[in-house]
């Protein structure tokens, strides 16, 4: 199963935005990270990222503050992580282009934005330039391919250290009746007939994908458009009450394993699995399984980012200038 970790690493877009004094631009280098150099300025426009992110989600006042306070102290930390990784991408000759496009296309539909001008439109008018945006995109594509590489796929959860976690905490397990339901999905809002008609055959192509025996995580990943695609067409454990009527009509004669036709619900074509049902109580090991690993492996991916991280800064040459701290520095290394 593909588990998606979300890094530690706050990737924001940042840009050098000079400062104007008595009509004079003024910045100055608070670090090198090998042959690339942070601004002053990025700095700075990384704090106001963060603190008008804080003030979206509703703090104000003294809280406020000390949710800045306190965070803002790791930005500099974070524009040096998001660097080296994006040196490693660079090396290794990694790209993000195909994915910043498909995302733009997603954010569009989502949006239920006709064309890409009207998206672009709607980003400029909520204060960005529509470069931040698909920087944002690539940036978080290329440095967790990177991470994917050299951090994700060299942590692993056996059975028995899951089977030991949900013995321990048999608790935490205690679900109502329910079902494990997975999804391929493909988008069709504003989208003309012509290409309506080459959605269906993307879905079709994948439901004959299906019924040959493939793998639907992995048919799941190649076809559908929709963020679970990430994590094998996988949309958890639910409770059938919450679903929407479409879902619940849909699995309501699926036994454990089968799979829907195409369905048109809402704005996309759907398949379906039922991949597991639960009547109520404890779950078993085996549909407890899943997200006992990702508990394991979100346990185990943080220190090892870190400890990746604290590597590329030991083998390379990051300096901050006096005055300044990287809290994601080795303890034995000096500023300059």
């Amino acid at each position: 199963m593909k588990r998606i970790i979300a890094s530690i690493t706050a990737f924001l877009s940042v840009c050098a935005i000079a400062s104007a004094q008595n009509a004079k631009v003024i910045d100055s280098i608070v670090a090198h990270v090998n042959s690339d150099i942070i601004l002053q300025s990025e700095l700075e426009k990384a704090k106001a990222e963060l603190r008008r992110d804080l003030t979206q989600q509703g703090l104000q006042g003294a809280e406020l503050e000390r949710a800045f306070d306190e965070q803002s102290k790791r930005l500099l930390a974070d524009l040096i992580d998001r660097s080296l990784l994006l040196q490693v991408a660079k090396e290794r000759g990694l790209t993000a282009e195909v994915e910043v496009v498909k995302e733009m296309d997603e954010m569009r539909q989502q949006n239920k934005l006709r064309t890409m001008e009207e998206l672009e439109a709607a980003i400029v008018k909520q204060g960005y330039t529509v470069e931040e945006i698909k920087d944002i995109i690539r940036t978080r594509h290329l440095t967790q391919q990177v991470l994917r590489g050299e951090v994700y796929s060299r942590v692993n959860v056996t059975t028995e250290e899951a089977r030991n976690y949900y013995e321990a905490n048999k608790k935490e397990f205690d679900q109502p009746a329910g079902v494990r339901i997975q999804e391929i999905v493909v988008y069709t809002a504003n989208k003309t007939p012509e290409e309506v008609a080459e959605q269906r055959k993307k879905i079709e192509e994948a439901l004959a994908a299906v019924k040959r025996g493939d793998d639907f995580e992995e048919v799941a990943e190649k076809y559908s458009e929709a963020e679970s695609a990430q994590r094998g067409g996988d949309l958890g454990f639910a409770r059938r009450e919450d679903l929407n009527k479409e879902t619940q009509d849909a699995i309501a004669g699926l036994e454990k394993g089968q799979v829907t036709d195409i369905l048109s619900i809402g704005d996309g074509l759907f398949i379906l699995k039922l991949a597991d049902s639960h009547a109520g109580g404890i779950l078993s090991f085996e549909l407890a399984k899943d997200e006992i690993e990702n508990i394991l492996f979100s346990q185990r991916v943080p220190p090892k980012i870190r400890e990746y991280l604290t590597k590329l800064r030991t083998e390379g040459f990051v300096t901050v200038r006096e005055g300044y701290e990287d809290l994601g520095a080795p303890p034995s290394a000096s500023k300059n």
